[in-house]
């Protein structure tokens, strides 16, 4: 059934496009679940909604936690990852450790370039942008909705969100760098509401 966010599903033949290495390398489902996004792809999908005016003032914070937002929504409506890293507990919130170090030079200022990636291929090493692609208009959506739904807050007023009691980061006190798993995730009531 398709539809809009954040009520639609994917089909069990939907092909999802697979980043791996970051670089494209085929599209497959695996048991009728898309293959998940690299979390490069999706941190450059916001980057370039930010360049298009549609996320002021993105920061590596902001963008960890939109991130996080997505990655939740997603696994609660579809039950499987659309990306493909875990968030980790830290001090300021979920944090995907990879797109913390891809990005760490910005600080607290706004990213203005996305994530590139290094592959090996048969003239040695190239780099890429790893992207969403545009042809993937459920995952634009979403995007799109988180956008418009938390774009507007600041790093840490979205990091204070996934501070609230009952959320999945709050569950371990002091933050310990461990995992976020999908099922608490699914039920952080810090982003549903405890619904």
């Amino acid at each position: 059934m398709r539809g809009h966010w954040p009520f639609c599903y994917y089909p069990a033949d939907k092909l999802i496009t697979v980043y791996s290495c970051s670089y494209l390398l085929s599209s497959i489902t695996l048991a009728g679940t898309p293959m998940a996004y690299s979390a490069y792809a999706i941190a450059n999908a916001f980057v370039q909604l930010a360049q298009e005016g549609r996320i002021p003032q993105l920061t590596p914070m902001k963008l960890q936690k939109l991130m996080y937002f997505t990655q939740a929504w997603y696994l609660r409506e579809r039950g499987f990852p659309l990306l493909d890293d875990h968030f980790s507990r830290w001090q300021y919130g979920p944090v995907i450790p990879a797109i913390y170090h891809e990005f760490k030079a910005y600080e607290a200022g706004v990213i203005t370039q996305p994530a590139q990636t290094l592959s090996a291929d048969s003239d040695g090493w190239s780099a890429h942008v790893p992207a969403v692609p545009k042809s993937d208009r459920d995952t634009w959506a979403l995007l799109r909705v988180i956008a418009q739904r938390y774009g507007g807050f600041s790093g840490p007023q979205l990091s204070a969100i996934t501070h609230k009691a009952g959320g999945a980061w709050a569950r371990v006190s002091p933050p310990d760098g461990s995992v976020i798993t999908h099922e608490q995730m699914k039920s952080d009531a810090a982003v549903f509401g405890g619904k």
